[in-house]
């Protein structure tokens, strides 16, 4: 077998480094890029469709492995698991495999990087898989709710119990399901070059079926289209960016205008670091912050694609930062702060099986700080927003209300949250944060909220 150029192999290598707590999946991607492309399309799709479906799907897929193994889940090796869940998913959830290609292809992908007796063992799980899995029912919901979750759901087991006792049984089971689907391609418009009737009419005339998205002005939604980003038609002449519309709407909260200074404080890759650009037509400053130096060059290759040159880059440690840092207090700042990303697992499946009830805490501990740090530097009467792609309390309201209980400098901006998001105002009552669930708006679960330093009492 040439290894290189098995879409078996390739899957399993990026399954394996997927599993690492601190590389997320699609950087895992991104690295392997090269590897990619020595691949047909056919075979790109189908290591795709694995690695997606192995950490998508490995509820079922380990409770089918328990059942159908002599030998006790915990004492199978970590590289004979990664092998039996490929193997699995293509025989349980992948049709256009034969059940009998998926376990040749697993028996020869094994033997290489796990030996000869390691293979036998693979055939004899995986031929018990597929002559018995159709029979093998679900745990029940009612006797044992977690285990249902898990096995149905791949919600991990401490997180379906916590959800359970947060939201209620029914609307667990709702949010779960809804986080099995494949989200929509979400992007945003770049208005300084097309709107988006016109870019809907460009998509249309490639094939591909895009619709606007419910709040964002600037947002369309693709189901499906099997076309690669980078493909898209417009992508290179900088016409959209991909963006959740979540994250549109967060932007949309902070309200950048033309000629402001502004401090995305975790800029990442800077998706909205230049959305605030186009808000501000490209007149102004911005400054672009995160810690890791790497990312300052993508984006500004990313910058270029959509003809930006206001967005300077800097890297200081948020949790510890000072004025002296920068050079100026800002108009406006951004805390896209880092968290556990239990809001986009539908996107982000891996996230599944990263993350434990202690990383919930860890995060908030960190976020309390970078907010902190964070809003040091918003000037008098500016505007601090403060945001998260998660719906845990620990990370959302109790960050902002811990902040707004020691940090009297700074008050909720209730008339702001009105003027940049009123469908969120619901029946005339005022808010100043919003949390929004994948189960009922068709967009990422996050936390966004708004504030308004005081222009007296100046730390």
């Amino acid at each position: 077998m040439n290894m290189t150029a098995d879409p078996r192999y390739l899957a399993f290598t990026l399954i394996n480094a997927g599993q690492k707590p601190t590389l997320p999946l699609d950087r895992a991607i991104e690295d392997a890029a090269q590897k990619l492309e020595l691949l047909s399309q056919k075979d790109k799709g189908l290591c795709h469709a694995i690695v997606f479906g192995v950490f998508r799907h490995r509820g079922r897929i380990d409770q089918l492995i328990c059942h159908c193994s002599k030998l006790a889940f915990d004492r199978i090796d970590s590289k004979v698991k990664t092998i039996l869940r490929i193997g699995v998913f293509q025989i349980v959830f992948l049709d256009r495999v034969p059940d009998f290609a998926a376990i040749n292809t697993s028996i020869e992908l094994a033997k290489p990087i796990c030996g000869k007796k390691a293979s036998g063992f693979i055939n004899a799980v995986l031929r018990n898989i597929s002559r018995s899995h159709k029979d093998i029912a679900l745990p029940c919901s009612h006797k044992n709710i977690a285990e249902h979750l898990t096995a149905a759901f791949s919600i991990p087991s401490w997180l379906g119990k916590r959800w359970v006792a947060r939201y209620g049984k029914e609307k667990t089971l709702t949010l779960a399901g809804i986080l099995m689907d494949l989200p929509p391609l979400t992007l945003r418009v770049n208005p300084h070059k097309i709107n988006r009737n016109a870019l809907i009419a460009d998509f249309e005339r490639a094939g591909i079926n895009a619709q606007t998205t419910r709040f964002s002005p600037l947002g369309l939604q693709i189901q499906t289209s099997g076309i690669a980003i980078p493909d898209l038609p417009g992508f290179n002449d900088g016409l959209f960016q991909i963006q959740d519309e979540a994250a549109q709407l967060a932007v949309q909260l902070l309200g950048p205008k033309p000629d402001e200074n502004i401090l995305d404080a975790c800029a990442g890759l800077g998706t909205k670091t230049c959305h605030m650009a186009l808000e501000m037509e490209n007149k102004g400053n911005i400054t672009a912050n995160d810690t890791g130096e790497n990312k300052a060059e993508r984006l500004d290759r990313e910058a270029g694609r959509l003809d930006i040159d206001i967005i300077r880059t800097t890297h200081v440690d948020m949790a510890r930062a000072g004025f002296n840092d920068f050079s100026s207090y800002f108009d406006r700042v951004l805390v896209d702060a880092p968290c556990t990303g239990l809001g986009v697992l539908a996107r982000n499946p891996d996230s599944r099986w990263k993350r434990s009830s202690k990383d919930i805490m860890r995060m908030a501990a960190l976020q309390k700080k970078i907010l902190n740090g964070s809003a040091n530097l918003v000037a008098p009467g500016g505007v601090l927003v403060y945001a998260v792609c998660s719906c845990e309390p620990e990370e959302t309201t109790q960050v902002i209300q811990r902040f707004l209980d020691k940090r009297k400098d700074f008050s909720p901006d209730f008339s702001g949250f009105e003027k940049h998001l009123p469908f969120f105002c619901e029946f005339g009552s005022k808010t100043f944060n919003k949390t929004t669930f994948p189960d009922h708006l068709n967009m990422d679960g996050f936390f966004m909220a708004r504030m308004r330093r005081n222009k007296k009492n100046l730390k």
